[in-house]
C-alpha cells in the first residue's frame, strides 16, 4: 500500500491549552485523532492516552495471526474488528481511571482509520470526523455523536441553526461513556488518488465542507493540505483547538491482507 500522510494541530485563538491529539502507526496504516473534552478533569490526558495506546488494541484485533483467513474478511466484519478494538480500549481506560486521580473524570472523542488493503476501516466516538475526498467530491464517513446531531436528524433543529444552539457541544457518546462504549464503525472501498481527512470540530465546526474540499484539492502535498486546513480554521476565528490528519492513497495492492505491513 502506497500511503502518504501528515497531521497538524493548533491551539486556536481562544483556548488556553491544546487538548487535541493526533497520531499515526504507519506500520499498521493506523491514524487517530482525539479531542479532549474541555469540561472533563483532563481532556488532554484522555486524548493523549487513546492516541498512544490504541495501536496496541488495534494490533490485537486486526493482526492476521488473530484472524482466520484475513483476506476473506468481508467489509462489515473487518469494520467490526476495529470497533471491538476501540471498545476494549475504552473498557480498560475506564478501569484505569478508577485507580488514578489524574485520569478520573477525564474524557475524549476518538476517530480512528485503518487503511487495510483496498479498504479504509473507520471507527469513532463523539464529534471528531472522517471524510473521503474522491475526484473533488467530499463525503463525510462518520455521524456526530452529539445532542445537536440527534436534534437535526429528528428535524427539530435546522442545520444552519446548529452553531447557535446551546447543546451544540454536548456529546452522546465518548471514550468514558457508561456502561460501555458504543462506537460506530464502517468500511469504505478505496481507489488510487483517494484522500482521507480526519478532523476535530475545531476544523469542521467552523470551515464548511465546500471549503474543506477546496483546500484539500488546492494542496496535493499532505503537509501543505494540513497547513491550509488549519489556516482556514484560524481565519474563521479559531474558537477551538484545531487538528487535521490527511492521508493520501496511492497504488493499491489487491493481494495485501488485513493488517499486514
Amino acid at each position: 500500500m502506497d500511503v502518504r500522510f501528515a497531521g497538524l494541530s493548533d491551539i486556536g485563538h481562544l483556548r488556553s491549552s491544546n487538548q487535541d491529539r493526533w497520531g499515526a502507526a504507519p506500520e499498521q496504516s493506523l491514524f487517530v485523532i482525539a479531542d479532549g473534552v474541555a469540561c472533563s478533569t483532563d481532556g488532554g490526558l484522555a486524548a493523549a492516552l487513546v492516541v498512544e495506546l490504541l495501536p496496541t488494541y488495534v494490533d490485537r484485533h486486526l493482526n492476521p495471526e488473530n484472524v482466520d483467513n484475513p483476506e476473506n474478511v468481508d467489509a462489515e466484519d473487518a469494520a467490526d474488528l476495529l470497533r471491538r478494538a476501540v471498545v476494549e480500549y475504552c473498557d480498560d481506560f475506564r478501569a484505569y481511571a478508577r485507580t488514578d486521580v489524574r485520569a478520573a473524570g477525564s474524557n475524549t472523542t476518538v476517530v480512528a482509520a485503518v487503511v487495510a488493503g483496498s479498504r479504509a476501516l473507520v471507527a469513532h466516538l463523539g464529534d471528531s470526523r472522517a471524510y473521503l475526498l474522491r475526484e473533488g467530491q467530499l463525503r463525510q464517513l462518520t455521524r456526530d455523536h452529539s445532542v445537536i446531531q440527534d436534534l437535526i436528524d429528528a428535524g427539530e433543529v435546522a442545520p444552519e441553526d446548529a452553531e447557535r444552539h446551546p447543546s451544540r457541544a454536548t456529546l452522546t457518546r465518548h471514550v468514558a461513556m457508561l456502561p460501555c462504549a458504543l462506537p460506530d464503525a464502517t468500511a469504505v472501498d478505496l481507489s488510487p488518488g483517494d484522500r482521507l481527512l480526519l478532523s476535530t470540530d475545531g476544523l469542521h465546526g467552523v470551515v464548511t465542507d465546500a471549503a474543506l474540499a477546496e483546500t484539500l484539492e488546492a494542496h496535493p502535498d499532505p503537509d501543505d493540505a494540513c497547513a491550509g486546513l488549519v489556516e482556514a480554521a484560524l481565519k474563521a476565528g479559531g474558537p477551538d483547538n484545531v487538528t487535521a490528519v490527511v492521508i493520501d492513497i496511492g497504488d493499491i495492492d489487491g493481494d495485501r491482507t488485513l493488517g499486514e505491513d
